[in-house]
């Protein structure tokens, strides 16, 4: 049995969708209360649509490949971080110092950001919060009129 490279690719693309709506389920069960900032407007994770939520774990997903990271758990926790400290969290100099560190594996980087890092460090990859980097712009909701 042969399989061609476009039925691989077929099951990679289910494989990441089912991967990025287990993810889905698991930021909305553990951070539900946490708010995103959209270009528009804000909104508690949990209000967010899943359509919307999952476009920017992919894109989370995509950012967190950049580092070369692979495994599941890895690329959990950096989505995580994403949505808990701020979506460009990466671009602060000694975060991003520590996600390049060619001494350390790809896959235990970000593990080792807790240890190379303070919370001023995240406090200030906080303040630098940037909206755009989730790469979507969703319609705020509709006001109630109640």
């Amino acid at each position: 049995m042969r399989i061609r490279p476009e039925q691989l690719e077929a099951f990679q693309r289910r494989a990441d969708a089912d991967f990025v709506a287990r993810m889905a389920k698991y930021l909305l069960s553990e951070y539900s209360d946490v708010g995103v900032e959209f270009p528009r407007y804000s909104s508690p994770l949990g209000e967010v649509p899943v359509e919307v939520l999952e476009e920017m774990i992919h894109n989370g997903i995509a950012r967190a490949r950049r580092y070369q990271v692979t495994w599941e758990s890895t690329l959990t926790s950096f989505v995580s971080i994403m949505f808990v400290v701020a979506p460009n969290f990466d671009e602060h100099p000694l975060i991003r110092r520590v996600l390049n560190d060619n001494n350390i594996s790809p896959d235990l980087r970000v593990d080792m950001l807790f240890e190379r890092t303070e919370e001023e460090n995240w406090d200030e990859a906080e303040a630098q919060y940037d909206p755009q980097t989730w790469g979507v712009n969703p319609e705020p909701p509709p006001e109630d009129e109640g």
